[in-house]
């Protein structure tokens, strides 16, 4: 079914929920578009991406985007600010600033665009 493979799109609210409602949805969408060896890598790409927008405390989105048997994952959301890795290897009390890290490590390819008012982080995920 041509459907099964269009993008999909989910908005969500800044809370505890938000990492997890999204992996469920990508889990579900990988099933669907027959795409599950890309679960392992693509729930760690997608639960970074989403806890840097939930941070943030506005509503933002998540897009799943089937790419010939690759999978891009965006998030936008409507911080100015570009995100930056950290050093891995800098402040080790630091809470949180490695998760780019992690999307570096396991994505094919990474980065930031502007759409509109919006800034998109994207990550694509591939075997």
């Amino acid at each position: 079914m041509i459907e099964s493979r269009l993008p999909y799109e989910i908005s969500l609210s800044p809370n505890a929920a938000a990492a997890p409602c999204a992996r469920l949805v990508l889990k579900d969408r990988l099933k669907e578009w027959g795409l599950t060896e890309l679960l392992e890598d693509a729930s760690t790409v997608t639960g970074e991406l989403v806890a840097n927008a939930a941070r943030l405390g506005q509503t933002f989105a998540v897009r799943l985007i089937p790419e010939d048997g690759a999978l891009l994952i965006e998030v936008a959301d409507s911080s100015p600010d570009e995100p930056q890795i950290k050093d891995a290897f800098g402040d080790f009390d630091a809470e949180g600033g490695r998760g780019l890290l992690i999307v570096d490590a396991l994505a094919t390819r990474w980065g930031v665009r502007r759409e509109n008012q919006r800034k998109v982080v994207w990550a694509r995920v591939a075997p």
